[in-house]
């Protein structure tokens, strides 16, 4: 397995950057490498849907767990015994929140499959920052 993770801390409430998880339509207003994200239900766990990074394909994904105002984890399939698992948790804070995004790698060359598509910990960070500038702003 491969992994790399990026956290902040925001003035925004769990409350407001859950809102702007939900509003999945706004996803690309703060993550730059993401064209598109549109499940196909509610978001909730068991809901599939389409992802499309950056100068990417389409690609399927699907809700593996939805806990409101929390967390929550999508697993999107790269290969027959590869995924590309998301998990964006929420932690209250006395003055706000910390976000943390984890991306893993699970299958066989984990490791090079995330040099192949690009992963960076900067663009991860990067994706962490601008979402809790958007929740404080918007």
């Amino acid at each position: 397995m491969w992994t790399i993770s990026a956290t902040i801390q925001t003035s925004a409430t769990a409350e407001h950057v859950w809102a702007a998880y939900k509003d999945v339509a706004n996803w690309p207003r703060w993550d730059k490498g993401l064209v598109l994200y549109r499940p196909d239900g509610p978001f909730a766990t068991g809901t599939s849907g389409v992802l499309q990074p950056e100068g990417g394909p389409e690609m399927p994904f699907s809700l593996l767990l939805v806990e409101e105002g929390c967390q929550f984890v999508d697993r999107t399939p790269v290969g027959p015994d590869t995924a590309i698992i998301g998990r964006h948790v929420l932690t209250p804070l006395a003055n706000g929140t910390q976000i943390t995004h984890i991306i893993e790698i699970e299958g066989p060359d984990a490791e090079g499959l995330a040099q192949a598509m690009g992963f960076k910990q900067e663009e991860l960070q990067e994706t962490v920052n601008s979402l809790a500038r958007y929740t404080e702003e918007n």
